[in-house]
């Protein structure tokens, strides 16, 4: 018997929902939330548990017969769907020396974070990007992409990328490039070059509309550790940058955001909730986090999740830990949903 048998108004619902129709004073409970309520946990990837799967991967899956050789980190409370946390998944790109990801494009928004990648160099709309620790690489929607290693030893980066936000907006579009065209690895850092003295750019008397997605796509480790360096702390140790977009002061993407964050030994961050949602990468040190009523114990490549409207506090066991976060805030921002709050 359902809930609406007794009511006065029954036949009147069942004879609006036969025609398609919902009666919204049966349902607004169910369409007007009082909060946001995620629906995944927080999860984390031991970096332990994933390397063998990625040695396995290297070995047995030949870069010729596939797209990318990338392996991607799913939470079960999605019920299969390829996504790690709403809005994004996360993954390890593996490339054997030698190894040329083939190029293409596509709508998604995605990121490359060198791990151990020495060696790899990422391809963007002709612009060559070598990945050296800590590097930070952008592939902005409809940008030209592929990768290869030209070291002798096996690299690891990490991916992020919004494709469960552009496929639940069924807005994606996919352009494969060819594996025969020699000339689209033959570049050297083109306008790169343009970006690389921070707070400088290109002088001019037009007037143009502010670029979405940064025209900067490499941003050095070596950068960013030093500035991590000449950073005062805040009261509970923590020091954090946000990547931005030379042009605007913006978030580097339209719809992802990047942040690093070093911890001090032994001081817990103050907790914090949003309306966006987060993946965490431990780029160094080890430490743990609590992120709603989970407790993780991490160390250097383990990846971690901060569902939307989670409380989530973080320190370091080490002397120091550096974490990279990346998250859809962008969106919040654009669509004015984002809500930040803090613990007293």
């Amino acid at each position: 018997m359902s809930a609406t048998s007794n009511r006065p108004d029954a036949q009147l619902i069942a004879a609006l929902e036969a025609a398609d129709y919902h009666p919204l004073w049966t349902r607004y409970k169910q369409i007007t939330p009082i909060k946001p309520a995620a629906k995944d946990t927080p999860r984390l990837w031991p970096w332990r548990d994933f390397a063998p799967f990625a040695e396995r991967a290297a070995k047995e899956v030949p870069i010729e017969d596939i797209e990318r050789r990338a392996i991607i980190l799913t939470h079960p409370a999605f019920g299969g769907a390829t996504t790690t946390t709403a809005n994004l998944i996360a993954a390890f790109t593996i490339l054997e020396p030698g190894d040329h990801a083939v190029p293409h494009r596509h709508t998604t928004a995605a990121i490359r974070f060198a791990t151990h990648a020495e060696g790899a160099v990422t391809i963007v709309n002709g612009r060559r990007c070598e990945m050296q620790p800590g590097d930070l690489v952008l592939t902005p929607p409809m940008c030209w992409h592929g990768h290869i290693n030209e070291g002798t030893r096996r690299t690891y980066w990490f991916d992020a990328a919004n494709i469960p936000l552009i496929c639940g907006l069924d807005a994606n579009f996919f352009e494969p490039g060819s594996r025969s065209d020699e000339q689209f690895w033959k570049v050297d850092e083109g306008d790169e070059r343009l970006y690389a003295a921070s707070g400088l750019q290109v002088a001019s008397d037009a007037v143009q509309p502010a670029p979405l997605q940064s025209g900067k796509y490499h941003y050095p480790g070596v950068a960013t550790r030093a500035m991590l360096d000449a950073l005062p702390r805040t009261a509970d140790g923590e020091r954090s940058l946000r990547y931005t977009n030379p042009q605007t002061g913006g978030p580097v993407m339209a719809t992802l955001d990047c942040q690093a964050t070093r911890l001090a030994r032994g001081a817990a961050t103050r907790a914090r909730r949003a309306t966006h949602n987060a993946i965490a990468l431990v780029v160094s040190g080890e430490g743990c986090s609590t992120v709603g009523d989970q407790r993780f114990e991490w160390q250097q490549d383990d990846v971690f999740t901060i569902p939307h409207w989670t409380w989530a506090s973080h320190q370091a066991r080490s002397p120091e830990a550096d974490l990279f976060i990346v998250s859809d805030r962008p969106v919040f921002e654009a669509l004015d949903l984002l809500r930040i709050e803090r613990e007293a």
